[in-house]
């Protein structure tokens, strides 16, 4: 195995972990009524446990991206809504129209989108 190669296996590994981390910290859940992001979700061991295989860390860093981005696009809406209603000061029109989960959602996305690149590009 490469250096670079391993070191994105690494770095990959790295972001899996946080995003993890990130999930279970804002109690994420992929939409109303589905268990939060703890042990009870197959993909938090995937993501967590440490002789997982980097196969199933990248099956499920690509499933909870996408759970991710569909919640994040919901969160979107809200604080869309909600600078309709509310009009804040806004001069130069690049304040974020989403809410605050929304945007730690978008964040984990990218974390995730970051994870699946680094598995994709060890594997090429």
């Amino acid at each position: 195995m490469t250096l670079d190669r391993e070191q994105s296996l690494e770095h990959a590994r790295e972001l899996t972990r946080i995003s993890a981390q990130w999930l279970r910290l804002i109690s994420f859940a992929a939409f109303r009524g589905a268990p939060v992001f703890s042990p009870n979700v197959c993909h938090y061991h995937s993501m967590l446990d440490p002789v997982a295989t980097d196969a199933d860390r990248l099956e499920a860093c690509r499933a909870m991206h996408e759970c991710v981005r569909r919640r994040a696009e919901i969160e979107d809406l809200e604080g869309q809504s909600r600078q309709l209603r509310d009009r804040p000061i806004d001069p130069y029109g690049l304040h974020w129209h989403t809410t605050r989960e929304g945007a730690a959602l978008w964040m984990i996305a990218h974390l995730l989108s970051c994870a699946i690149r680094g598995f994709e590009a060890a594997a090429a």
